[in-house]
């Protein structure tokens, strides 16, 4: 039997309550304005696409019998495709039952600025009834699909064969002293200089299923830097990095804001070879 849930069923209760500094910090950043701060980077198109079909993650397959999880959706540069791609290989089975039953558990995004995840759930919903969803299955999906608040904090349940995105770049100076502290506590990977992103992946490998693949566009410095070496340890013994893709000197982003961007595929399964490309072509507009 298949449960539905919300995006807040997704939330186990947390055994301890975080304190009020930590929460403050959480939101402080969830009302900040500036793009640095929240470490906003905005993906181009056809880069999205690219990295969606590295992933596995492809309308010929069944997705609505998947789950994936899109750990700080922004503006919707993954979202909106992914859902896109979703409702495809939906009704190319016969899209059989109502969208909200069928496809309620399929998406888990979270988005930590509140005013991003407010303009982006409108624009989620807008996406969905231009696809020919009714307004009250749009909005009941986007309630189970989006969650705000902040990913590295929040004890999510279960696991997932698909984690995408382009995590939050933010350098540890940027970052509350006490939430700082919290992330060092939690995460084994927030190590020396490490930026945020480096726990975003961590956290995203952890909540992997077997046989799941994860595929990001970050900087790729915690492949070669000091502060990386626990998150190489973690990938090398536990997982298999099956692609990695060298971006620099390509027009990945829509701004000049990331130093050395890399897109990287990594399953849970056995180790073994890396495929890897340099600068590959990309038309964008």
């Amino acid at each position: 039997m298949v449960v539905r849930q919300t995006a807040f069923d997704l939330l186990e209760e947390c055994p301890v309550t975080c304190s009020e500094r930590v929460g403050a910090a959480i939101e402080s950043l969830a009302d900040s304005g500036g793009k640095e701060e929240r470490g906003a980077i905005f993906t181009r198109q056809t880069v999205v696409g690219f990295i969606l079909d590295l992933a596995g993650y492809t309308a010929d397959r069944p997705l609505h019998m998947m789950r994936l999880l899109e750990p700080s959706f922004g503006g919707g540069d993954f979202l909106l495709p992914i859902i896109g791609r979703l409702l495809a290989a939906w009704r190319a089975v016969g899209a059989v039952g109502s969208a909200l039953e069928a496809l309620g558990d399929a998406i888990f995004a979270v988005e930590l600025h509140r005013n991003t995840y407010r303009t982006t759930r409108a624009a989620v919903v807008s996406f969905l009834q231009g696809e020919g969803v009714a307004t009250d299955a749009a909005q009941g999906l986007a309630a189970r699909w989006m969650y705000q608040g902040d990913f590295l904090m929040a004890p999510i349940k279960g696991r997932f064969d698909f984690v995408v995105g382009n995590p939050p770049y933010v350098r540890q100076e940027l970052i509350p002293a006490p939430l700082l502290a919290a992330y060092r506590r939690r995460y084994e990977t927030m190590y020396d200089r490490a930026d945020l992103y480096v726990p975003f992946i961590e956290r995203s490998l952890n909540l992997l299923a077997e046989g799941g693949h994860l595929g990001f566009i970050c900087a790729d410095r915690w492949m070669k830097n000091r502060y990386g070496g626990p998150l190489r340890s973690l990938v090398a013994e536990r997982f298999h990095l099956k692609f990695y893709v060298d971006m620099v000197d390509t027009p990945a982003f829509h701004s000049d804001v990331i130093a050395y961007p890399a897109i990287t595929i990594i399953s849970r399964e056995a180790p073994g070879p890396t495929r890897i490309a340099y600068r590959p072509a990309a038309t964008v507009p």
